[in-house]
Formats: C-alpha cells, sequence, structure tokens
C-alpha cells in the first residue's frame, strides 16, 4: 500500500470547484487501503484566503491573510507573483509534519492556486511522485503563468478532464478522464420524473464566470411563454454575490446540502450552466445521474463534455437570446437527453470507475 499526501485548497470542497476531484479520488484511494494525508486550508471559500474575519472550518490548516494584498500589488510588476495571490499561504512551520511524511505519491489541484507550489515543493524534497489535476481554464490568464507552467511540465502525471485540456497541455504523460458522481447518487431510472410546471436549476458559486445574470434575464424573458416557470439557484457565496441582483421570484439556496442539491435537481426540468469558465462542469454529471437534461455555453471545453455525455445542449456563449432560445427548446421536450445522459453516467462516470481506471494508469 502507498502513502499518499492530497494537496488542495478546500478539503472537504465547496458545492463545485477542482478541490471535489482530489476530495473524490482521495476517498477511492483510502477504500482501498492506502494511507492518506491531506494537506488544505481550513477555509470555507478561496475568498477565506484573503478573509481573516471568515468563519473557518476545523479541518485544515490556518492561512496567513495579511499577505494577499501586498502580494496583488507586487504581483502587477513581477507576474511570476500571481498564483500567491489566489491561493492559500501556509504558516511555514504548520508543513513540517507533512514533509516527515514522506509520501510514495502527491496527488494535487487545481490551477491556478498556490496549491501545486506547495505540490512541487514537497516532490523536490521527498522525492514523490507527482500527480496533478489543473482543471484547466484556458481563457483565464492566470494559468498561462510561466511558474505554474514550469510545474506542470515536471509533474510525472496530468490528470486532464477533457480531450481540450491534453491537447494544451502538451504533457507526455496525460490521463483523460471526466469528473463524476458517487453510486448513491444515481436515481434508479423508474423514478425520474419531470415537474408539470417547468423549473430550470443552477448550481455552483456565485462568481461572476458563472453568468448567473445572463440565466435570470432568460427566465425573466421566458416567463412571458411560461407563467409557471421557476428559477432555483443553489451555491455558495463569493465576493462577486453582493453584485449580484437576484428576484423575489427566484428560489435561492446558499451552501446546499447534499440532500438538497438531490432534491432540486428532482424536482427541476433541466440544469443551466451559462459559465464561461468550466474545465468539466461537475454539476453536468450530477443532473444527468438524476436524469435530467442540461445547459451549458459553447466554449471548447463545455461541448466536448456535453457531447461526451449526450445529454444535453451548449448555446451560444454569453448570448441572451441563443440561451433563451435553447432553455425553450429543452423545455419542451426534456425526456431522450435526460435519459441518454443518465445511461451514459451510470455506466461511465461513477467515482469507483473512475478511481479504478486512474489507480491502473499511475500503478497503484
Amino acid at each position: 500500500m502507498a502513502k499518499i499526501l492530497l494537496i488542495t485548497h478546500i478539503y472537504p470542497p465547496a458545492v463545485d470547484g477542482g478541490s471535489t476531484v482530489i476530495f473524490k479520488f482521495g476517498q477511492y484511494l483510502q477504500s482501498k487501503g492506502h494511507t492518506i494525508k491531506v494537506l488544505s486550508s481550513n477555509c470555507l471559500s478561496t475568498d477565506d484566503f484573503t478573509n481573516p474575519s471568515s468563519q473557518h472550518t476545523a479541518n485544515g490548516l490556518p492561512v496567513i491573510t495579511f499577505l494577499h494584498k501586498p502580494l496583488k500589488f507586487l504581483s502587477k510588476h513581477f507576474p511570476s507573483l500571481k498564483p500567491f495571490t489566489k491561493g492559500p499561504i501556509f504558516p511555514p512551520l504548520s508543513l513540517i509534519s507533512f514533509i516527515k511524511y514522506h509520501p510514495d505519491i502527491i496527488i494535487a489541484g487545481p490551477l491556478p492556486t498556490t496549491i501545486i507550489i506547495y505540490a512541487y515543493i514537497f516532490k523536490k524534497i521527498t522525492s514523490a511522485k507527482l500527480f496533478i489535476c489543473p482543471c484547466y481554464h484556458p481563457n483565464d490568464p492566470d494559468f498561462n503563468n510561466s511558474l505554474l507552467q514550469h510545474i506542470l511540465k515536471k509533474a510525472d502525471f496530468l490528470w486532464c478532464l477533457t480531450d481540450y485540456e491534453k491537447k494544451l497541455l502538451h504533457h507526455p504523460h496525460t490521463i483523460i478522464k471526466g469528473l463524476g458522481v458517487d453510486s448513491n447518487f444515481l436515481i434508479d431510472s423508474a423514478k425520474i420524473k419531470f415537474p408539470k410546471n417547468p423549473h430550470i436549476v443552477f448550481i455552483g458559486s456565485f462568481s461572476s464566470h458563472k453568468r448567473i445574470e445572463l440565466l435570470i434575464a432568460a427566465f425573466n424573458i421566458l416567463k412571458i411563454k411560461y407563467p409557471q416557470l421557476s428559477l432555483t439557484l443553489l451555491g455558495q457565496k463569493t465576493l462577486f454575490f453582493p453584485h449580484l441582483i437576484i428576484p423575489s421570484s427566484v428560489n435561492l439556496i446558499l451552501h446546499p446540502t447534499r440532500s438538497q442539491i438531490k432534491s432540486a435537481i428532482d424536482n427541476s426540468t433541466l440544469l443551466c450552466l451559462p459559465s464561461i469558465h468550466e474545465s468539466f462542469g461537475l454539476v453536468f454529471v450530477e443532473s444527468l445521474a438524476r436524469g435530467k437534461p442540461v445547459i451549458g455555453a459553447d466554449t471548447p471545453q463545455t461541448s466536448e463534455v456535453i457531447k461526451l455525455l449526450n445529454g444535453g445542449l451548449t448555446f451560444k456563449t454569453d448570448n441572451l437570446n441563443s440561451l433563451v432560445s435553447t432553455i425553450d427548446r429543452l423545455i419542451q421536450n426534456p425526456k431522450p437527453l435526460g435519459l441518454s445522459g443518465y445511461k451514459y453516467v451510470k455506466n461511465n462516470l461513477t467515482w469507483d470507475r473512475i478511481g479504478e481506471y486512474l489507480c491502473q494508469k499511475i500503478g497503484l
């Protein structure tokens, strides 16, 4: 059995995000008898890295918050410092026990934060193999930082979520595998039902790149044709959240539990994630695991994922008219895509299948 060090920024993860990748693979490895140690922050969200007054969890290490503002200023003149402005900064002495752990394999992600910088330092000190899941966003300039690109090249393995991501990163040892769901999250196909009145659900962080305001605008237009249409937003607050204008007609669930997410999907007609930055879109898989079709923007990665899942439609990125017509089209006939996507997820994208596949690839 191997000694494995998991490094990620929030553990357990938020409602969505790259930490879920590390968390779920870690659970699988632990179930197979491997020894797991986790290096993570005690934060509830990435905003907490800069906010000392936030409420923190008991999990993980405390973070140094006072350095972020000066580092952000310095990064304007020294771009190599940019990753330090987006990830947790741990007190140096708190890292000693992780070095003494002396892992065989380090599994880290996502970019573009300090996470893989710590992973690379530990690799250099302990000579452990380094396995990175970048969760790469090609249209986010922070991912192209020279320091992060150097560390990616030094990794022993990369876990790419899409073929598009693999082509961008040009790494000789790349594993392509999408994200998944727990087997117990899958609904019995006989229990898949669609509501009488159309209902749209969104699940994700309330960040600017998720384009929630575009979805709300589409909802307001569609209400004219479908007076009984409803919209539920489930997610986690961010620094952008106060800038969102959410009408009283929209249902809002903050920091949802797994049971609330499952219930919201079950009571929906479809899930819509109009985000312009997605490395894969875990919520697409979760929605289809409950038999409900999905809509995403036609960015390269999301287009590839939705085509692979065979359970949804794409619209022209940031185009309100395209989003309205796509939602309208799916409202009128959601069942076929919901069922075909459900079958694909059930047969290919449960975390135990993904974990088994990854272990074979990295020799565990």
